[in-house]
């Protein structure tokens, strides 16, 4: 690598840590002299080495690498990052008049060995061209000037090493899968040279691989004298008239793998009397696109030539083994963005979106340019600290489900989702990937149940609501009365009794619009939308409807409620739905207990009892009654849909069902403690907020 750096403009495509680390050095004092400029570093990700020192350095930074292309007097672009979306974005430069060096890791390796060594020329140069230098000074530079040459160099050497150990664990693993492979099969190198020869070919043609490996003796098997294989065929990349002469018309081009070649002929060397052997050979190609080799399967025909379903088979087994050889991002893409569910790759620590697949722009409206580097949090409810919190201690190879959460489209429509997020790595670094399925019609359906339920408990409310905004209606109305009358006397109302009645008239008029605004409250549709919330909050708010109805029906309540309860994540009016169903199912059963019960056995007590309490973790209440319980049958079904035990017209089944998922959608439990005949007991637990 050896160009002229005098005067250029450099841009960069990618902010990685190579980025960091020649951004160092074009921004020194060795390199000065050349009067570089850098105009701009681009990169989807914020929070990059690169990104970072150039805007400590005042160097214009973006995400759009499209303004890379725009950039006036551009001489060179260095693009340090392997994105699907610059190919199509570069296609604008006029490389005529900038140029593109696309670095990968060795390569940005190489350069910056470059610049390393030009600073070192220069600094030379310098002291060279001091009138005063000596001998003996002109020894050190020159020594001082190796030894950064040798320590430049082996540090090529050490990265090249491991290319190197890389390769040859490579090597090791495709050695395995071939010499594991029933079809036998053998690879020969860009120099015509055998690599590889498996036990399923020593089989097939009786000759031991260390007899050929490492020669160009691989037509031996097959012929009486030297002749390309179809493999040598493929390295040698002869034209089609070259390889009609060879093999007739008994050959043709793969119909399922691009660039192969496939015969079938008669080998009379092979075995006793000769084999009928298909064949097929295909390139392997470097990352550039380089022929490095080839691999051919042979496959014997001679019991049936004519098994062409054992030839689609051979040919399939070899498109597996070529795509796995060639080792290629494609094959990984393709499952990537095929998957029916949007796929989200979110950094571990920034939980910034790297990755999503196509799904995902389908479904949410984005194109991958908008999402690469935002918030993935930005996709929902931001407030929700639940997926944050989740998310921040999801450990390695752990996964997490969080059911029915809310995400935005880039419309604005919100739809909900059940969200799967495994701990995984993905391209050598730690990242959670996150996989959405879209639950929004399940929600809606849920919630318009559960509105059903609601306006059924209305129902059972009605009598106590009616109570409870008559009698401050009968307040109002004896006061009314009373001024009315002393007025038609002529009596004269003293200022105290007055002030006194126009009191009782505000305090009832305001709590009658309580009654009435808490069932309107109630009727409405709620949202799914967590909050923080005391538990009994919604018990209290229970009796502001039922009150009347537990008179009415002889019911004594005892509330224990614990003080200063710590704070669930629930909505206040779903759980207070819960209640009013526990409590008007313990008065029915406790009226039925008290019409079944014996003359003897006397007037049966009806006691209702709600206590709320801590143990651990968990939040407690205990909803229990003297009702007439219930059979171990009734209790395996109390919680299934349209179950109820109730006379028909007198009850849907839905209300135990409803509080059933009400308190599963808030991370709870519902436990059931009952003897039939002697009341029941309802334990409700939900998780402390942390």
């Amino acid at each position: 690598m050896n160009f002229n750096l005098k005067g250029l403009k450099i841009a960069f495509i990618g902010g990685g840590d190579p980025c960091g680390e020649i951004l160092d050095i074009l921004t020194g004092t060795g390199l000065k002299e050349l009067d570089i400029k850098v105009l701009m570093v681009a990169d989807t990700l914020k929070n990059t080495r690169g990104i970072l020192q150039a805007q400590a350095l005042g160097i214009p930074t973006t995400t759009d690498y499209s303004q890379v292309c725009d950039l006036v007097g551009l001489d060179l672009i260095l693009k340090l990052k392997n994105d699907k979306v610059l190919a199509c974005i570069l296609e604008k430069v006029n490389t005529e008049r900038v140029s593109i060096i696309d670095l990968d890791s060795y390569r940005a390796m190489s350069f910056i060995s470059f610049l390393k060594t030009e600073e070192e020329k220069i600094r030379v140069r310098e002291k060279i061209g001091d009138k005063d230098i000596c001998r003996e000074d002109l020894v050190a530079l020159f020594d001082a000037f190796s030894d950064r040459m040798i320590e430049i160099t082996d540090k090529k050497n050490a990265y090249l090493k491991t290319e190197r150990e890389d390769l040859i664990e490579m090597e090791k693993e495709l050695s395995q899968v071939i010499q594991g492979s029933m079809i036998p099969t053998f690879i020969v190198n860009n120099e015509h040279i055998l690599t590889h020869w498996n036990r399923a070919c020593e089989e097939l043609t009786g000759h031991a691989a260390y007899e050929l490996v490492g020669t160009d003796r691989q037509w031996v098997p097959f012929r009486s004298a030297k002749r390309p294989t179809m493999a040598d065929i493929i390295v040698g990349q002869m034209s089609e008239e070259e390889v009609i002469e060879y093999y007739g018309s008994s050959w043709r081009k793969s119909k399922i793998i691009k660039e192969a070649y496939e015969a079938e002929e008669f080998f009379p060397h092979l075995g006793e009397r000769g084999k009928w052997i298909f064949f097929t050979a295909a390139p392997i190609k470097s990352p550039d696109g380089k022929i490095i080799g080839a691999i051919e399967t042979l496959r014997d025909q001679t019991e049936d030539k004519k098994a062409q379903e054992e030839i689609e088979l051979q040919d399939q087994e070899l498109s597996r083994l070529y795509e796995k050889y060639k080792a290629s991002e494609e094959k990984y893409r393709s499952l990537f963005n095929n998957n029916p569910n949007p796929i989200f790759i979110i950094d571990q620590q920034t939980l910034e979106i790297l990755d999503i697949n196509h799904r995902v722009q389908n479904d949410y409206g984005y194109s991958i340019i908008e999402l690469l580097g935002r918030p993935f949090l930005e996709m929902g409810d931001q407030n929700d600290e639940t997926i944050k919190e989740g998310l921040k201690g999801l450990k390695t190879g752990e996964a997490i489900l969080f059911t029915k959460k809310r995400h935005y489209k880039k419309s604005k429509e919100a739809f909900f989702v059940n969200m799967k997020v495994v701990n995984a790595t993905y391209r050598h670094r730690d990242v959670l990937i996150a996989s959405a399925t879209d639950m929004t019609e399940s929600v809606e359906k849920e919630t318009q149940l559960i509105q059903a339920g609601k306006l059924a408990t209305l129902g059972t409310m009605a009598a106590g609501m009616a109570h409870e905004i008559n009698q401050p209606l009968n307040v109002i109305q004896i006061c009314a009365d009373l001024i009315l009358k002393m007025i038609k006397k002529g009596i004269a109302i003293p200022d105290d009794e007055l002030v006194m009645m126009a009191g009782d008239i505000i305090d009832n008029v305001a709590r009658a619009s309580g009654v009435i605004k808490h069932v309107r409250d109630f009727a409405r549709q709620s949202e799914r939308d967590l909050k923080k919330m005391n538990l009994n909050d919604p018990i209290h708010d229970v009796f502001k409807v039922l009150g009347h109805q537990l008179t009415v029906h002889s019911v004594k309540v005892r509330l224990e409620l614990a003080p200063d309860l710590p704070e669930i994540r629930a909505e206040h009016n779903r759980l207070e739905q819960v209640f009013i169903n526990l409590v008007t199912n313990a008065i029915d059963a406790m009226d039925e207990r008290s019409e079944k019960a014996d003359k003897s056995e006397g007037p049966v007590e009806k006691q209702l009892v709600i206590k709320t309490f801590t143990v651990g973790k968990e939040v407690i209440a205990k909803v229990s009654d003297t009702g007439i319980g219930m059979s171990e049958a009734v209790k395996r079904k109390i919680f299934e849909p349209f179950f109820t035990t109730k006379e028909t017209g007198k009850g849907t089944g839905l209300g135990t069902s409803i509080s059933f998922g009400i308190i599963k959608d808030y991370g709870g439990i519902i436990e059931i403690e009952s003897v039939e005949g002697n009341g029941a007991c309802f334990t409700i637990k939900f998780p402390i907020i942390e």
